[in-house]
């Protein structure tokens, strides 16, 4: 009964993406809306939305490639085989569990590592993008790898421990669990893990930083730090975020958006991201 109901949950996402999906590339259009006509330039304007029908159909190609990979194991047997296998060593049930999940997600990997490789060094490169060195791209993973790695053995040896203290009730216990966590790392993800792959510095004093103290301010977006990320060491594209809660925000602008557009610009982006909180997407 469970895995019916995962296996029908896994094929209704999979197909409600492909929908959306579907549905985003009808829409692009190689002319430019009239609206923007005398702001944006047209090839230019082609350019992006080719960027963005490429990128569709690979996503599109990707995960029908790891659910067919996924069916292919599900109905051979694969998941009751690598049970049997991690229980014939005698470790204990959780430790079991934990050499299961890990057999699981280092397979996972290796079926992303060829699309994520193709994306980089193939369709960024086509478009212009890349500027990531195969040096950094390697060692974004064994540095990513690590961190989840980590963050995966201390997360199901938690709903492992609960699952064999509760039993089966123990799903709404590793549930709450599920959320604390998540609501942790999105507060410990800035401070602790992007560093590790990312060098922040503040934000210099001057025009920039005091019309983004002033838009903040007048949109009442409490933010304790401004600064500035080093994005340009592995992408030409141009971007900004903000994570934390409360008062305790923290607004980061990639060193390409600063470098590349002018101020306006910049805060029309900056503002395009407190759009979101404003609007209650994040919840």
């Amino acid at each position: 009964m469970i895995g019916g109901f995962v296996l029908y949950a896994l094929l209704g996402y999979y197909l409600l993406d492909c929908f959306a999906k579907i549905l985003n590339l009808r829409s692009l259009k190689t002319e430019v809306p009239g609206e923007f006509a005398d702001i944006y330039d047209e090839v230019r304007y082609r350019r992006s939305q080719e960027y963005t029908r490429t990128n569709t159909r690979f996503e599109l190609f990707q995960t029908t490639c790891s659910l067919a990979a996924l069916l292919i194991f599900w109905f051979s047997g694969g998941f009751e085989f690598l049970d049997r296998w991690v229980r014939q060593f005698g470790f204990t049930n959780i430790i079991a569990g934990l050499l299961y999940v890990s057999v699981l997600c280092v397979a996972r990997e290796a079926i992303s590592l060829p699309f994520d490789l193709y994306h980089t060094y193939v369709i960024e490169q086509r478009f212009g993008f890349n500027r990531t060195k195969l040096k950094t791209f390697i060692l974004d993973r064994l540095k990513g790898w690590l961190v989840s790695g980590l963050l995966l053995c201390v997360f199901s040896f938690a709903v492992l421990a609960l699952f064999n203290f509760f039993g089966k009730n123990a799903w709404i216990v590793a549930w709450a669990c599920t959320v604390v966590l998540s609501l942790l790392l999105t507060y410990l993800a800035p401070t602790l893990i992007l560093p590790l792959f990312f060098k922040f510095n503040p934000l210099p004093d001057g025009a920039l930083r005091n019309e983004v103290i002033a838009l903040c301010a007048h949109q009442q977006f409490p933010v304790r730090e401004l600064l500035v990320i080093d994005g340009s060491r592995r992408s030409s594209k141009a971007n900004a975020f903000f994570t934390g809660f409360g008062s305790n925000k923290r607004i980061a602008l990639y060193d390409t958006l600063i470098d590349n557009h002018p101020v306006p610009e910049l805060l029309a982006v900056l503002a395009h991201e407190i759009g979101h909180f404003k609007l209650k997407h994040v919840i």
